[in-house]
């Protein structure tokens, strides 16, 4: 039996890849599938190419750059994992400026590499571009956009039956080596596979000897509910700088319109308090989407961790990670585009089972929401 603990886009990719396998599987989730950076994020499946800004290919940029294709080929029901009835938000983002290119930015439109993931468009095929207020540059990157509840609803389809929602209380041991789990509703032996975001630091702090340690790295995502709707914008609004100045998704809940803001701007609000972060926010929308006349009713920041193993000075890391011990293996796919990169690291370190196994009787996990809605 594999055990993974956390229901998230890394453990859930993974039981499905194991369940293609007629590998016998389940996934322990302690709250709701997805609900915490799965469905906190964007929904964007990007390749790494808001990574290479300045016109240099970064390690980062080139192990991420496999996913779209991999992302794409299980949104049409081919591979081992079947994602063929996820909706899209759209088959693409868009990349713009409003301003002149600077010249590190010419050196990533140069780039062989990044010339072959976008093209240049004319305004007027986007509808929230086409208008004669917006002067600057329109680009469209090949990389999709997830409607995230049918991706968590997808996963729940596929691993029905297998998916528990409980709260592991420990680690079980037997000689020094990790041999299942402790739950409020009982235990279940088998090889342990945390994928739990922020939940495994404490699981590993239980345990004998070194593990990997964990970093948080927050983001302040700031939320607009619009009085008025505009034409859907999901992309990023490129600056003079190495990263999007502002990443911007649109969704509709419960008959309003909200815009969901990430980029440089979620970074720069984790120092800020909320007031500072909404009010820098407007500023930064009426500069990026001026055209639009925006006629924002309210604003909330929502704070997320993005939970990652720790490294020097606490960058971002550049892949996936995957650590094995004691038959522990401790993974956190940092990115939700590198779900299928981390199943790729963690399946060929699985030993096949030797004793007969039964999958326990527990109460089924309820699908996620948007957190930040």
């Amino acid at each position: 039996m594999k055990i993974i603990v956390g229901g998230g886009i890394s453990g859930l990719w993974l039981a499905a890849e194991l369940k293609a396998r007629n590998i016998l599987c389940c996934v322990i989730e302690k709250n709701a599938l997805g609900q915490g950076q799965t469905l906190a994020s964007q929904g964007m499946i990007h390749g790494g190419t808001k990574y290479a800004l300045d016109g240099s290919l970064t390690k980062a940029a080139s192990e991420i750059g496999a996913m779209p294709a991999r992302w794409k080929q299980a949104l049409k029901g081919k591979g081992t994992v079947d994602l063929s009835y996820v909706q899209l938000e759209r088959e693409d983002q868009l990349l713009w400026s409003v301003e002149s290119i600077a010249a590190n930015l010419l050196g990533f439109f140069a780039s062989q590499a990044m010339r072959s993931r976008m093209e240049r468009i004319d305004p007027q095929f986007e509808e929230a571009f086409n208008h004669p207020n917006f002067k600057g540059h329109l680009y469209r990157l090949a990389e999709p956009v997830l409607k995230l509840d049918t991706l968590v609803y997808a996963f729940a389809e596929i691993l029905d039956g297998q998916i528990f929602q409980t709260e592991v209380t420990q680690l079980l041991m037997q000689k020094n080596k990790v041999v299942g789990i402790e739950t409020t509703a009982g235990q279940i032996h088998g090889d342990v596979i945390l994928t739990a975001g922020e939940g495994t630091e404490a699981l590993l702090s239980e345990l004998p000897g070194t593990y990997p340690a964990m970093q948080r790295r927050p983001l302040a995502m700031v939320v607009c509910k619009l009085a008025q709707p505009i034409p859907k914008v999901f992309g990023h609004q490129l600056g003079s700088g190495s990263k999007p100045k502002l990443t911007v998704s649109t969704h509709d809940f419960d008959g309003a319109q909200y815009l969901y803001l990430g980029g440089q701007l979620a970074e720069d609000g984790v120092t800020q308090d909320d007031n500072t972060a909404c009010s820098n926010a407007k500023r930064a929308l009426s500069v990026a989407l001026s055209w639009l006349e925006l006629n924002v009713e309210s604003t909330h920041v929502f704070r997320v961790n993005r939970a990652e193993p720790s490294t020097r000075e606490g960058n971002r890391p550049d892949t996936a990670f995957v650590y094995q011990s004691n038959n522990l293996i401790v993974a956190w796919p940092t990115k939700l585009a590198l779900a299928p990169a981390l199943a790729d690291q963690i399946l060929p370190l699985l030993n096949g089972d030797s004793k007969p196994a039964t999958l326990p009787v527990w109460s089924k996990a309820p699908e996620g929401h948007y957190p930040w809605v």
